[in-house]
């Protein structure tokens, strides 16, 4: 009965992550439908003489950014559209790097308190002056027309729909089989088959994943070298530890159907 509760946990959890992909892929439609307005909103300026407006959105590490800036005394009025991606980071030399302003905190003069089970936090910080940092790595931003920006925003957009459908269907098929853990017969046919889709569709994720970054996400930086500045390698990444993942799993169905013919032939024995 234990082992039973504890698979009816599971099958609960993989129920309200399908319940949490779902609304967001409906609130995904939705948002791909309103991205027009949502990218450049009309907002009434009348009487506005001085305004820096910003509206920033994020798919899939990529971030893109609306800026309005009107400055009437200074006969400003522009529309900026910036692109930039956690994917391209650049590692960038000390003597051309920014620097940010840092100032060293002083534990002894210091305090904080906190009460009423933490709901009201008074905290003093007290500091003294130190050297500005120099910033090592950067994430560029790249400046866009309104129309190409527009697109991209919206091909990336599907794109994050697509991820969202795709694991829906992936955690269906593994919900399925858990949900064999809790039959009388579980080695059958259809939980190795269940069980091999879910392997099927880990592997083939590095590979959609390329095609979606390849084929229609973007990538603007391709053709950019930035001075005295190198790019840094994402390490071990997400596609390659799906892949292993999806080869673990396939093993375990590859056994697992063995296991059923196995005890089919049995069955014929007997």
């Amino acid at each position: 009965m234990k082992s039973s509760f504890t698979v009816k946990i599971v099958v609960w959890s993989c129920n309200l992550v399908l319940i949490i992909l779902a609304l967001s892929f409906l609130f995904g439609v939705y948002y791909t439908i309103k991205l027009p307005s949502l990218i450049a909103p009309n907002i009434d300026l009348e009487g506005v003489t001085n305004m820096n407006y910003r509206v920033s959105q994020s798919f899939l590490g990529d971030n893109y950014i609306f800026e309005r800036i009107i400055d009437r005394v200074n006969n400003i009025d522009e529309e900026n559209f910036y692109f930039t991606s956690t994917d391209n980071v650049y590692r960038v030399s000390f003597s051309d790097s920014l620097t940010m302003k840092a100032s060293k905190i002083n534990r002894d003069l210091s305090s904080s308190e906190s009460r009423y089970f933490g709901l009201i936090q008074n905290s003093t910080i007290v500091t003294e002056s130190t050297d500005d940092f120099p910033i090592r790595y950067a994430v560029p931003a790249v400046s866009l027309e309104k129309a190409v920006f527009v697109n991209y925003v919206r091909s990336n957009a599907l794109s994050l729909l697509f991820v969202l459908l795709y694991g829906m269907v992936f955690i269906w098929y593994l919900r399925k089989f858990i949900t064999g853990l809790l039959t009388p017969d579980f080695f059958t046919r259809n939980n190795a088959f269940y069980l091999k889709i879910t392997a099927w569709m880990s592997i083939a994720a590095p590979l959609l994943m390329w095609l979606l970054s390849t084929f229609i996400r973007q990538d603007f930086f391709v053709d950019l070298k930035f001075d005295n500045a190198s790019e840094v390698s994402s390490g071990f990444s997400l596609p390659l530890m799906m892949l292993f993942f999806g080869l673990v799993i396939l093993v375990i169905a590859w056994s697992f159907d063995h296991s059923v013919k196995l005890q089919k032939e049995q069955e014929l024995t007997i």
